[in-house]
């Protein structure tokens, strides 16, 4: 995941060719040991979705183990692949696009029911199998519904830990369930971030209960449920690299008529990025700045628009904010 992150969002393939043998060697011996591609044996210090919410002690298994090992394997793989397609490595590229539909495949036979039904049902089977793409096309109505279904019928509320939180709200996101993503981020009973915020935390907790929580293990600033943060950057502030170095991004923000305006800026190593949006009735709009040599994907419910470098103003659906 490191070289993947940096590589994407540096340019800098030197990081892909230090760490790939590395990458691959790791990735070929879970392979030989589960050539199926379920990722059943060799799983070595497996904690699980760590700290759910449903777990009495942290490891419980709260969603099948095997699920998450299955599901993060093929993460692994696709951002490998698209390592290789991204430098050059044509045939390894062929090889680990082969070896994600056997892992892939694995995953849906074992975990995916024909309802659309993911592992045990828990958040986390939902979240993991959406957000890495994992559903077939065919399901992935009926998964998205039943995962908001059952957070709304818990009041509204994620039960997850530390492998379903970080990916959360993106996977929500991505099957449109929009006004949930903006309610868990504004919650502020507990568990949520909000939670945190009203208890006086400055920094995220490593557990949703760290007002209350075991203090032998309880960090007051932590990576898992902080992993929010780069929901913000990606979908509220809404820039979000989609090859290495900026070279095109997405502009694709979270709506709701609770989040009135935004701005962000980043300093990518093609130039600056701005972007900005004010939705005001009368013309909202989205301003956006692309740097030189690097080109936008900007989302617009249903169109995308490729925008160039140079400033841009672009208007957007104004019923989107009744």
């Amino acid at each position: 995941m490191l070289p993947y992150v940096a590589f994407l969002h540096s340019g800098d393939r030197s990081i892909v060719d230090e760490n790939w043998s590395a990458m691959t060697a790791y990735l070929n011996g879970i392979m030989a040991q589960n050539p199926d591609g379920l990722w059943s044996k060799g799983r070595g210090a497996d904690l699980g979705d760590w700290l759910a919410l449903d777990a009495k002690v942290p490891g419980d298994e709260t969603t099948p183990k095997a699920l998450i090992g299955t599901a993060v394997l093929a993460r692994s793989i696709d951002q490998v692949k698209r390592m290789a397609e991204w430098t050059g490595r044509t045939a390894d590229a062929s090889k680990w696009r082969a070896r994600h539909a056997i892992v892939a495949h694995a995953f849906v036979r074992a975990f995916i029911k024909s309802d659309g039904y993911v592992g045990n049902g828990s958040h986390c089977s939902y979240i993991l199998a959406l957000g890495l793409d994992l559903v077939p096309q065919s399901l992935r109505k009926q998964a998205a519904t039943l995962l908001a279904a059952d957070i709304r019928r818990r009041g509204t509320l994620l039960s997850t830990g530390f492998l379903g939180t970080p990916m959360a709200l993106d996977a929500l996101a991505e099957v449109g369930e929009h006004k949930l993503v903006w309610d868990l981020l504004l919650r502020t009973a507990y568990s949520s971030w909000g939670y945190m915020v009203r208890h006086g935390a400055t920094t995220i907790w490593e557990r949703w209960n760290g007002d209350t929580g075991d203090v032998a293990m309880n960090s007051f600033n932590h990576y898992a449920l902080g992993a929010v943060c780069g929901f913000l950057h990606r979908r509220v502030g809404a820039i979000e690299p989609t090859q290495p170095g900026f070279a095109r991004f997405r502009i694709a923000p979270v709506l709701d008529k609770r989040n009135t305006s935004f701005a962000a800026t980043l300093d990518s190593v093609r130039g600056r990025i701005q972007v900005a949006m004010n939705l005001d009735r009368g013309s909202p709009s989205i301003r956006l700045v692309v740097p030189a040599n690097s080109v936008a994907d900007v989302h617009l419910v249903d169109e995308v628009r490729e925008v160039g470098p140079g400033a841009h103003t672009i208007p957007m659906p104004s019923h989107l904010f009744v």
